[in-house]
C-alpha cells in the first residue's frame, strides 16, 4: 500500500500517480512503518537492563546480609548453650563434692557418736553392779535353807543394793522371791539365804538385782541340778 505524499490518499503499490490528486508517486513515496506491520510501538522503549541488574545486585546484597545475620545468630546461640552446659556441669560437680563432703562429715559424726555411745555404755555398765558370777549351796536336810552368793564387783564394795531370788521346780514356784536389802561386801559379793527351807531341791533360780532405789540393775536365770551341794555359775 502506497500513500500519496501530497494528499495522503492510499494507492496501490504499482501505481505511479495518485488516483486522488494525480501527484506523481516516486521513490520518495511513504510506506507504512515496519512498526505498524510488526505491532511494535517505536515510542515504547524496552526495559532498561541496567535497572534490572541494579535491582538484582541489591537483592543479592540483601540476601547475603540476611544470611550473615542468621549465621551470627546461630553461632551466638551455640555459644550460649555451651556456656550454660558448662555452668550446669560445674554446678553438678560442686553439688557432688558437697554431697561427698556432707556424707563424709555424717559418717565421721556417726563414728564419733557410736564411739561416744560405746564409751557411755561402758561407763554406765561400770557405774553400777551387775551379776557376774556366783554359787548356790543347798544342805542335805530338807530343813536346810538354800544359800546364794552373787559376785557384783569389788569396786562396788559398801554400796547398798537389793536382791530377789525366785526358786522353782518343774515350773512351780518354791518361794515368793521377796526383795531384800543388802550391802556389797568388801570382796564384791552379795549373800542371801532363802527365807525358809524349800520343799524340793530347785532346778531353776531367777536372780534380780536392784539399786537402792528399787530400779532393776541386772537379771539372770540359772539352771540347777536337783541335788544337794554347791553349784557355781
Amino acid at each position: 500500500m502506497v500513500f500519496c505524499p501530497n494528499c495522503g490518499a492510499e494507492n496501490a503499490d504499482s501505481a505511479k500517480f495518485c488516483k486522488q490528486c494525480g501527484h506523481a508517486l516516486g521513490a520518495n513515496r511513504p510506506i507504512k512503518d515496519n512498526y505498524v506491520n510488526t505491532g511494535i510501538d517505536p515510542s515504547v522503549r524496552p526495559n532498561d537492563n541496567s535497572n534490572l541488574s541494579s535491582s538484582n545486585n541489591s537483592n543479592s546484597k540483601s540476601d547475603n546480609k540476611n544470611l550473615i545475620i542468621i549465621c551470627l545468630t546461630i553461632v551466638i546461640c551455640a555459644l550460649l548453650i555451651a556456656g550454660a552446659m558448662v555452668m550446669f556441669s560445674n554446678g553438678n560437680a560442686n553439688d557432688d563434692s558437697d554431697a561427698l563432703s556432707d556424707s563424709a562429715s555424717l559418717n565421721s559424726d556417726s563414728v564419733d557418736n557410736a564411739s561416744d555411745m560405746e564409751t557411755s555404755t561402758q561407763a554406765t555398765q561400770e557405774s553400777y553392779p551387775t551379776i557376774q558370777s556366783g554359787s548356790f549351796s543347798t544342805g542335805s536336810s530338807a530343813s536346810d535353807k538354800t544359800y546364794c552368793t552373787v559376785y557384783v564387783g569389788s569396786e562396788h564394795a559398801g554400796e547398798k543394793v537389793k536382791i530377789s531370788i525366785l526358786y522353782s521346780y518343774n515350773g512351780y514356784a518354791l518361794n515368793q522371791g521377796k526383795v531384800v536389802p543388802k550391802t556389797v561386801s568388801s570382796d564384791g559379793y552379795v549373800k542371801v539365804a532363802s527365807a525358809s527351807a524349800l520343799d524340793y531341791y530347785p532346778d531353776d533360780a531367777y536372780i534380780t538385782l536392784y539399786d537402792n532405789n528399787g530400779d532393776i540393775l541386772d537379771t539372770k536365770e540359772i539352771y540347777l541340778n536337783t541335788n544337794s551341794g554347791k553349784q557355781t555359775f
